[in-house]
């Protein structure tokens, strides 16, 4: 019989930061620096990219609002899922966008 290889602790390194990887102080930096890497263009506009999610967002929970009041409650959870996720990644946008303004 073979001895199980899996260990949950971990390894001692994933602990501590090293200087290459300095651990994120909140979700919204991490955020900010992820945003960085992936789009450039992006970055600078995080601001407005985070007003048009919000926005659709907002849409998005008019639009639920509206099929529950009709009785299509099955058909209301699809636009209010994706207002939910609208609102949190907009809301991630926007204080990614205060937290690199206050850097710049």
């Amino acid at each position: 019989m073979q001895a199980l290889t899996d260990n949950t602790t971990g390894w001692p390194g994933d602990q501590m930061a090293g200087p290459t990887h300095r651990p994120a102080s909140n979700l919204a930096s991490s955020w900010a620096r992820g945003r960085r890497r992936i789009t450039p263009w992006a970055y600078p506009h995080l601001r407005a990219l985070g007003a048009t999610r919000l926005a659709i967002g907002l849409f998005l929970t008019v639009l639920g609002a509206l099929l529950l009041a009709h009785g299509h409650d099955g058909w209301a959870a699809i636009p209010l899922a994706g207002a939910a996720l609208h609102f949190s990644i907009g809301g991630l946008d926007m204080s990614a966008a205060g937290i690199a303004s206050s850097r710049a």
